[in-house]
């Protein structure tokens, strides 16, 4: 009978001291969020060229991370050595963390493609009126007799066949169309 009362009482230990995250360390969805923000912000602060101004700006924007969050650095930096003592919570956190980058990666370069389309739509807009304001300059300087008539009417052959070309580049140069959202 004992051997079966430690046999109950050394498993329900062992099932209760199932492994997981302390109660006063950040939670692994909270401290992917976090850790989110500050890889955006790093790679903010990268592109700044001057260190003195990098440091500057760096500790509004993590203290941005901190109140967003509502946690503190030293509960981060807590976290953050017990996740490094951790690898593999630390590895599934930063399989998300990888996934919300892609994501919003793909997203930006969707929106990116969409503004250089309208661009470039805007800009074939604006030739296309150029074109047919010179070609009607063009028809007011015209002079009655015919050899007038010829040269201008070579330089509007020449200018609709510019127009032609530009509208062939923008059919041939055309995006694929994107969905208006990624998920």
């Amino acid at each position: 009978m004992k051997k079966l009362i430690w046999v109950l009482m050394s498993g329900i230990f062992w099932l209760s001291c199932k492994p997981g995250v302390p109660a006063n360390i950040i939670q692994p969805d909270r401290m992917e969020k976090i850790l989110f923000d500050v890889h955006v912000v790093d790679g903010y602060l990268s592109t700044i060229y001057v260190p003195d101004s990098a440091k500057k700006v760096a500790s509004g924007y993590y203290k941005g991370i901190y109140k967003k969050f509502s946690t503190d650095s030293a509960e981060y930096h807590t976290s953050l050595i017990w996740y490094n003592n951790h690898p593999a919570e630390l590895e599934a956190v930063y399989k998300k963390i990888q996934s919300s980058l892609s994501k919003q990666k793909k997203a930006m370069e969707i929106a990116d493609a969409m503004i250089k389309r309208k661009q470039f739509k805007t800009d074939s807009t604006k030739i296309a009126k150029k074109f047919k304001a010179d070609s009607l300059e063009i028809r007011k300087k015209m002079k009655p007799d015919s050899l007038s008539k010829v040269k201008a009417l070579g330089q509007i052959a020449k200018k609709k066949k510019q127009a032609d070309s530009l509208i062939n580049l923008k059919k041939t140069t055309e995006l694929p169309m994107v969905p208006a959202q990624v998920r």
